[in-house]
Protein backbone atom coordinates (compact mmCIF):
# COMPACT_ATOMS: atom_id res chain seq x y z
CA UNK A 1 0.00 0.00 0.00
CA UNK A 2 1.15 3.28 -0.69
CA UNK A 3 -0.09 7.31 0.61
CA UNK A 4 0.14 10.10 -0.64
CA UNK A 5 -0.02 13.59 0.41
CA UNK A 6 -1.97 16.82 -1.72
CA UNK A 7 0.06 19.57 -0.56
CA UNK A 8 -2.42 21.92 -1.95
CA UNK A 9 -5.08 20.12 0.23
CA UNK A 10 -3.51 19.74 3.89
CA UNK A 11 -3.51 22.54 6.52
CA UNK A 12 -0.75 21.05 8.42
CA UNK A 13 -3.60 19.90 11.11
CA UNK A 14 -0.75 16.97 12.61
CA UNK A 15 -4.10 14.39 12.46
CA UNK A 16 -2.69 12.10 10.06
CA UNK A 17 0.62 12.19 12.36
CA UNK A 18 -1.38 11.50 15.43
CA UNK A 19 -3.00 8.65 14.19
CA UNK A 20 0.07 6.85 11.90
CA UNK A 21 3.36 8.45 13.27
CA UNK A 22 5.55 5.81 11.56
CA UNK A 23 3.36 6.91 8.44
CA UNK A 24 2.95 10.64 8.34
CA UNK A 25 5.74 13.82 9.83
CA UNK A 26 5.38 17.12 9.66
CA UNK A 27 8.59 17.83 11.61
CA UNK A 28 10.77 19.02 8.66
CA UNK A 29 7.43 21.13 7.00
CA UNK A 30 4.08 23.11 7.82
CA UNK A 31 2.47 20.32 5.86
CA UNK A 32 2.25 16.46 6.07
CA UNK A 33 5.20 14.11 4.67
CA UNK A 34 5.13 10.78 4.01
CA UNK A 35 7.97 9.30 6.20
CA UNK A 36 7.34 5.07 4.82
CA UNK A 37 6.58 4.25 1.21
CA UNK A 38 5.30 1.82 0.66
CA UNK A 39 3.57 1.68 3.86
CA UNK A 40 4.49 -1.84 5.76
CA UNK A 41 1.48 -4.26 6.51
CA UNK A 42 1.91 -3.43 10.24
CA UNK A 43 0.71 -0.11 9.77
CA UNK A 44 -1.60 -0.12 6.85
CA UNK A 45 -4.52 0.03 9.41
CA UNK A 46 -3.12 3.48 11.20
CA UNK A 47 -2.35 4.51 7.52
CA UNK A 48 -6.37 4.18 6.35
CA UNK A 49 -7.46 5.80 10.04
CA UNK A 50 -5.34 8.93 9.12
CA UNK A 51 -6.50 9.43 5.93
CA UNK A 52 -10.18 8.78 7.24
CA UNK A 53 -9.80 11.34 9.77
CA UNK A 54 -8.46 14.20 7.46
CA UNK A 55 -10.25 17.10 7.49
CA UNK A 56 -9.42 17.99 4.45
CA UNK A 57 -9.44 14.53 2.67
CA UNK A 58 -5.87 15.45 1.57
CA UNK A 59 -4.32 11.81 1.95
CA UNK A 60 -4.70 9.34 -1.07
CA UNK A 61 -4.33 6.04 -0.30
CA UNK A 62 -3.03 3.32 -3.56
CA UNK A 63 -3.65 -0.24 -3.27
CA UNK A 64 -1.96 -1.30 -6.61
CA UNK A 65 -4.70 0.25 -9.46
CA UNK A 66 -7.04 1.33 -7.41
CA UNK A 67 -6.98 4.42 -5.10
CA UNK A 68 -8.97 6.20 -2.09
CA UNK A 69 -9.41 9.59 -1.52
CA UNK A 70 -11.64 10.49 1.77
CA UNK A 71 -13.65 13.68 1.28
CA UNK A 72 -15.01 15.95 3.91
CA UNK A 73 -18.81 15.43 4.73
CA UNK A 74 -21.35 17.30 2.67
CA UNK A 75 -24.53 18.99 3.95
CA UNK A 76 -27.50 16.59 4.78
CA UNK A 77 -29.78 18.25 2.68
CA UNK A 78 -30.42 21.44 0.78
CA UNK A 79 -33.11 22.45 3.70
CA UNK A 80 -30.08 22.20 6.48
CA UNK A 81 -27.78 24.54 3.94
CA UNK A 82 -30.76 26.91 3.71
CA UNK A 83 -31.33 26.86 7.52
CA UNK A 84 -27.60 27.48 7.99
CA UNK A 85 -27.18 30.40 6.00
CA UNK A 86 -30.19 32.24 7.25
CA UNK A 87 -29.04 31.47 10.73
CA UNK A 88 -25.52 32.93 9.82
CA UNK A 89 -27.83 36.17 8.42
CA UNK A 90 -28.72 36.80 11.49
CA UNK A 91 -25.87 35.97 13.58
CA UNK A 92 -24.22 38.88 11.34
CA UNK A 93 -26.04 41.58 12.82
CA UNK A 94 -24.51 40.69 15.90
CA UNK A 95 -21.29 40.91 17.28
CA UNK A 96 -19.29 37.71 17.02
CA UNK A 97 -16.98 36.14 19.94
CA UNK A 98 -15.43 32.89 19.75
CA UNK A 99 -13.43 30.81 22.88
CA UNK A 100 -11.62 28.15 22.79
CA UNK A 101 -11.80 25.26 25.42
CA UNK A 102 -8.51 25.02 27.11
CA UNK A 103 -10.01 21.14 28.49
CA UNK A 104 -10.90 20.36 25.25
CA UNK A 105 -8.77 21.58 22.55
CA UNK A 106 -5.51 19.13 21.00
CA UNK A 107 -3.75 21.67 19.44
CA UNK A 108 -4.20 20.16 16.10
CA UNK A 109 -4.22 23.60 13.75
CA UNK A 110 -7.43 22.44 11.78
CA UNK A 111 -8.78 26.07 13.18
CA UNK A 112 -5.42 27.79 12.74
CA UNK A 113 -5.04 26.82 9.10
CA UNK A 114 -9.23 27.93 8.42
CA UNK A 115 -8.46 31.05 9.72
CA UNK A 116 -5.19 32.07 11.38
CA UNK A 117 -6.11 35.94 11.10
CA UNK A 118 -8.53 35.15 14.20
CA UNK A 119 -6.51 31.87 15.24
CA UNK A 120 -3.36 30.63 16.98
CA UNK A 121 -0.82 28.09 18.06
CA UNK A 122 1.97 30.14 18.65
CA UNK A 123 2.32 30.79 22.47
CA UNK A 124 0.15 28.34 23.90
CA UNK A 125 -0.43 24.43 23.58
CA UNK A 126 -4.10 24.94 22.66
CA UNK A 127 -5.69 27.49 19.93
CA UNK A 128 -5.95 30.62 21.45
CA UNK A 129 -8.68 33.33 20.31
CA UNK A 130 -6.32 36.61 18.42
CA UNK A 131 -9.84 39.15 17.75
CA UNK A 132 -12.60 40.11 19.80
CA UNK A 133 -14.62 41.04 18.78
CA UNK A 134 -14.67 38.59 15.27
CA UNK A 135 -14.75 41.07 12.22
CA UNK A 136 -17.63 40.44 10.09
CA UNK A 137 -15.24 39.45 7.39
CA UNK A 138 -13.54 36.25 9.08
CA UNK A 139 -17.13 35.01 10.84
CA UNK A 140 -17.56 32.86 8.21
CA UNK A 141 -14.28 31.35 8.10
CA UNK A 142 -14.64 31.19 12.03
CA UNK A 143 -17.98 29.37 12.08
CA UNK A 144 -15.86 26.45 9.20
CA UNK A 145 -13.09 26.33 12.21
CA UNK A 146 -15.50 25.47 14.67
CA UNK A 147 -17.47 23.13 12.34
CA UNK A 148 -13.93 21.13 11.77
CA UNK A 149 -13.01 20.77 14.72
CA UNK A 150 -11.99 17.16 15.96
CA UNK A 151 -13.04 17.89 19.20
CA UNK A 152 -15.28 20.76 19.46
CA UNK A 153 -13.59 23.03 21.38
CA UNK A 154 -14.51 25.97 19.40
CA UNK A 155 -17.59 28.24 20.88
CA UNK A 156 -19.02 30.95 18.99
CA UNK A 157 -21.61 33.58 20.78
Amino acid sequence: MRVHVDPDLCIGCGICEGNAPDVFSLAASAIAEVIMDPVQPDFEEDARSAAEDCPEGAIVIENGEDSETPTPPAADSADDAEEFTNENDLERKFEMKATVDQDLCIGCGICEGVVPEVFSLQSEPYAEVLLDPIPEEFQDAVREASEECPESAISIE
